[in-house]
């Protein structure tokens, strides 16, 4: 997406009231998805059978191979779905939102600054709420958005139990041994250029790990098979680029 298609789309987003915003994308994602029938791939989250992807994403609940990733971690590798679980959820995603709020063993809580979804609002670096707070925190593809990323992961190791778990996804440039920032780059045009978005502030690369360990997180770093067969990988549309940060105190 190109800079002016990217900011006419969140020009657009905004005029759009928030509690339509969801109803509509609903509607979206009901006409696109009749042209996908099939059976040749499947998307877990909203458990569609499909004739194919559309740009790796599901047309049924837009879900891309990370959120199809996550979402497979989430119910094979955690105890999300099974106890009672105090969660907090940054910038939470479509093919998300609703799964996790009809969990009945988990008290969610969605955060953002001016999402249709965000049940309150809350700044990744400055978060309201005490030490050792909730079980799990989610976060994808949300601190290459902040300018001290390195201050968000402090708040977010901060008020994760000592018990708890969090995961953190981010875009990783895999040829970058160190990730690149530069705070004097700061027009979207520029930003589209040098991080590939608008709104980026940083290409993270191979040490974003050490990045996470730094604030105090014990990290262990899955690909999609460790939990899942080779033909689950190829009927799901994943991918072993895609890596899950599993944060532990």
């Amino acid at each position: 997406m190109n800079v002016a298609k990217n900011k006419n789309w969140y020009r657009i987003k905004a005029l759009i009231p928030n509690r339509l915003f969801d109803p509509l994308l609903g509607v979206y994602y009901g006409i696109q998805s009749l042209g996908y029938s099939g059976n040749d791939y499947y998307c877990p989250i909203c458990e569609s059978n499909l004739r194919k992807f559309k740009s790796e994403r599901c047309p049924k609940c837009g879900a891309g191979v990370r959120h199809r990733t996550l979402w497979l971690f989430l119910l094979r590798k955690t105890d999300l779905f099974e106890k009672k679980l105090d969660v907090l959820h940054f910038a939470p995603e479509y093919c998300f939102f609703k799964k996790m709020k009809k969990q009945r063993n988990i008290n969610y809580l969605s955060a953002d600054l001016g999402s249709p979804r965000a049940m309150v609002e809350i700044d990744m670096t400055n978060i309201q709420y005490t030490d050792n707070f909730f079980n799990v925190l989610l976060s994808c593809h949300v601190l290459e958005h902040i300018d001290d990323d390195l201050k968000a992961m402090k708040e977010l190791y901060r008020v994760q139990r000592i018990d708890g778990w969090s995961i953190h996804l981010v875009p990783i440039d895999y040829s970058r041994n160190d990730t690149y920032e530069n705070p004097a780059i700061i027009s979207p045009e520029e930003r589209m250029k040098i991080f590939g978005h608008h709104d980026h502030k940083r290409i993270y690369g191979k040490d974003y790990k050490k990045r996470l360990e730094s604030s105090g997180f014990k990290v262990t770093v899955f690909k999609a098979e460790d939990f899942c067969d080779k033909d689950e990988i190829t009927k799901m549309g994943l991918t072993n680029d895609t890596e899950i940060y599993y944060c532990k105190k």
